[in-house]
């Protein structure tokens, strides 16, 4: 069977930012969408803890719930065209029937958005900005670039 490929839209806010969620820690800050589809970028740091991981690992929950829905839809249809081929080979068969029976139902999709108003900072480290939550502009933040404090 060949490798099926999925494409999923994140979308930004009104900003151009992409929330991001640590997954250590579970805090969602953001970073410009342009930043996030850069080549060069492998690690984040998380702009609150401060622990790294790859840039992919810090996809929110609701991405990757709708990555589980899109999945799970493709799956469910290969097993109805499956089920309704297999009834039409054995339909002339003395021996064995088989009915193909109810349609596994597709769940609906997310409806994804951006919720979530933050403070924009510009680490002074790198020439990048990320939003974070208030508190947090305040008391200091990481650098989701270098990891700088």
């Amino acid at each position: 069977m060949a490798d099926q490929t999925f494409t999923i839209s994140i979308p930004c806010d009104d900003d151009g930012f992409v929330t991001l969620q640590c997954p250590f820690c579970n805090d969602r800050f953001k970073l410009t969408g342009e930043d996030f589809q850069r080549e060069d970028l492998l690690c984040i740091f998380c702009a609150y803890c401060g622990l790294y991981g790859e840039a992919n690992t810090f996809l929110t929950d609701e991405i990757t719930e709708q990555a589980h829905i899109i999945a799970g839809n493709y799956a469910k249809s290969i097993l109805n065209d499956f089920m309704k081929d297999l009834e039409k080979s054995l339909k002339h068969s003395k021996h064995v029937s088989f009915k193909a029976g109810k349609k596994i139902e597709e769940e609906d999709e997310q409806v994804l958005f951006e919720r979530e108003e933050m403070e924009t900072l510009e680490p002074s480290c790198c020439a990048t900005q990320v939003k974070v939550r208030s508190s947090a502009a305040i008391a200091g933040i990481y650098c989701p670039f270098c990891g700088v404090q």
